[in-house]
């Protein structure tokens, strides 16, 4: 049964309760009132509370009595009980990512204030349904998925709907504006049976969201190669001139401290470009060119971790810059083409062609435009 014909409640104090096959029967208190939630099933008989802010009731088969007792604590607490067919989340989560390629961690997450959701929209890279269902709908509960490869989705129910899901992603903790990213992957609707749904991520999702990853760290890298032949243009025009690029004349007394300026800018690009470069040089297959091979080979010595003392210290470190600064320039721009050019060619695959065939999914709830997120995460 769908639950626009059977709402939830919304009232300030709710419990939602949920059937799980493992658990019993599941209850996660939530609202902006939620302590009231909180307070109704600690008073109840038979409901322990878990880790993760979810109370869990075991013996289903003689919990009559504790239903009464619960029903009558809500009562007494202005809370509102809301149950329905839809199982347990967490029980969904753990059965998709059973049948996923790779080892993943499932960690239940319950938002109980209404406000707590908001954390979530700088973290999420998503253009799909599920950014606008984060802003604009109300998701008391959601599922972190982590396979320990940088790879993080966030699993919820679908508003509207009692029977699908959507599944999106987290982004690299390598970027810190996420928000409308053009390069973001689209979210996806998942159905109700978690084997017919890992399949959807396993074949459409996943490769969908590689792509989408490979795309945002070469832009990322384009861009801050970009900068340092910028940089370095700039520079060499004053040396060889004399001048700086306003044409005002270069006093000779001023030569050093413009350097180190130079240096300085030099020093923090080579740092906000370390990450993304190193992370697209891992992503490059096999290269059958020797000169690029050799190129690639150059660059993981510069920007693997294990070689990180021959990377410049950022200037408000140290007062004194590193005499490496114009040598790991010299390095990157002597190689940095061969990674742009076989990273390009290096592009993951899309999504199989099976999963292109599958008929489509029913279309995203349509939503108001989205507004920028104003919290961080981490409460």
């Amino acid at each position: 049964m769908d639950d626009q014909t059977t709402p939830r409640p919304r009232g300030p104090a709710q419990i939602i309760l949920a059937l799980s096959p493992a658990d019993g029967l599941v209850a996660v208190p939530v609202g902006e009132q939620y302590r009231w939630a909180d307070t109704a099933l600690r008073l109840t008989p038979g409901f322990e509370r878990r880790s993760d802010s979810t109370y869990a009731l075991h013996d289903v088969d003689n919990a009559k009595p504790n239903l009464l007792a619960l029903a009558e604590n809500a009562r007494r607490h202005r809370v509102l009980l809301f149950g329905g067919a839809r199982p347990y989340l967490g029980d969904y989560a753990a059965a998709l990512a059973a049948d996923l390629p790779g080892s993943w961690t499932v960690k239940v997450e319950v938002l109980s204030h209404p406000v707590w959701q908001e954390d979530l929209v700088p973290l999420l890279w998503d253009a799909g349904e599920l950014i606008r269902a984060v802003e604009h709908g109300r998701i008391p509960y959601s599922v972190h998925l982590d396979d320990g490869t940088g790879r993080e989705l966030l699993l919820v129910e679908r508003p509207g709907s009692a029977e699908e899901y959507v599944l999106g992603a987290f982004a690299s903790a390598a970027f810190d504006d996420n928000y409308d990213d053009p390069s973001a992957p689209s979210s996806v609707v998942l159905p109700s049976d978690p084997a017919l749904a890992a399949t959807l991520v396993a074949e459409a999702f996943l490769p969908s969201y590689e792509q989408a990853v490979h795309t945002r760290l070469l832009a990322a890298v384009e861009a801050a190669h970009d900068r340092l032949e910028e940089l370095h243009g700039t520079w060499t025009a004053i040396e060889q001139s004399g001048r700086y690029s306003d044409g005002i004349l270069l006093d000779p007394a001023t030569l050093e401290h413009t350097e180190q300026q130079y240096l300085e800018e030099v020093a923090v690009e080579f740092r906000r470009l370390h990450p993304h470069a190193a992370e697209l040089l891992a992503r490059v297959g096999p290269v059958t060119d020797a000169e690029d091979s050799a190129a690639l080979g150059r660059l993981h010595q510069l920007l693997h971790p294990d070689e990180a003392a021959a990377w410049p210290t950022p200037p408000h470190t140290s007062p004194a810059l590193p005499s490496g600064t114009g040598e790991s320039l010299r390095r990157w721009r002597t190689d940095a083409l061969a990674l742009l050019r076989q990273a390009l060619a290096s592009r993951p695959p899309g999504p199989a062609a099976s999963a292109r065939a599958r008929p489509a999914l029913p279309a995203p709830v349509k939503a108001a435009p989205s507004a920028p997120g104003r919290t961080l995460r981490n409460r």
